[in-house]
């Protein structure tokens, strides 16, 4: 159990860099929307399309395709750090603890859909996106968000039960990012203040878990 313990805290800590990479440069430069990349998860028809992308070919657009390739790297980091929580709250419930890491492979792989689908619409001048390759983002995206909540729901309740002060506050921060995310399927806003949880839940974890090996090296 150590080891998953180490490997949880050296995931978590990449997924705050992945976070950090996401956030930072190329910038998009419609100042408009606070975050681009949720609002073009949430696009419903052409217009919103424009207002995110802009017409192609344009900077927008190049800035999207670099933050969604890297984005496949969070993917397999978040996914990462969802089987090995499972792993170290197995004990506290088996069947809950397999179901999270069900809901949240499911997430990952609608993301990797989401993704793709996005990737396919910043070739596509205005004229000639349809509705067809619109949907193809919303509603995987949604879908991803649902699960995603809803396993992070999961390993927060089971993480509540354990003995340990910090990873009960862990477990505390994941149920508020995971009502955030179910309420955010109605009111998108509400997604805007789910990374805030989820990044505090990380900063947790790396704080309780995270080992460099040349501490380890020093220790032996």
């Amino acid at each position: 159990m150590l080891k998953v313990e180490r490997w949880i805290g050296t995931v978590a800590v990449l997924n705050l860099g992945m976070i950090a990479l996401l956030s930072g440069r190329p910038h998009f430069s419609n100042a408009s929307r606070p975050n681009p990349m949720l609002a073009m998860e949430m696009v419903r028809n052409v217009e919103e399309v424009d207002a995110v992308l802009g017409e192609a070919p344009s900077a927008d657009r190049e800035v999207m395709r670099i933050k969604e390739y890297a984005d496949f790297g969070f993917i397999g980091g978040y996914t990462g750090l969802f089987v090995l929580m499972g792993m170290l709250l197995v004990g506290e419930g088996r069947v809950i603890a397999i179901s999270a890491v069900a809901l949240g492979v499911g997430a990952a792989i609608f993301d990797v859909i989401e993704n793709l689908a996005i990737l396919r619409i910043v070739d596509v001048d205005l004229g000639h996106t349809t509705q067809t390759m619109i949907d193809a983002i919303r509603y995987p995206s949604l879908i991803k968000w649902a699960l995603a909540s809803l396993a992070l729901g999961l390993l927060g309740i089971l993480a509540l039960l354990t003995r340990r002060p910090g990873l009960r506050m862990v477990g505390a921060l994941n149920v508020v990012a995971a009502l955030l995310g179910l309420c955010g399927l109605y009111d998108h806003v509400l997604f805007h203040w789910f990374g805030i949880p989820v990044a505090g839940a990380l900063v947790g974890l790396g704080i309780l878990y995270f080992r460099p090996y040349y501490r380890n090296a020093q220790a032996a």
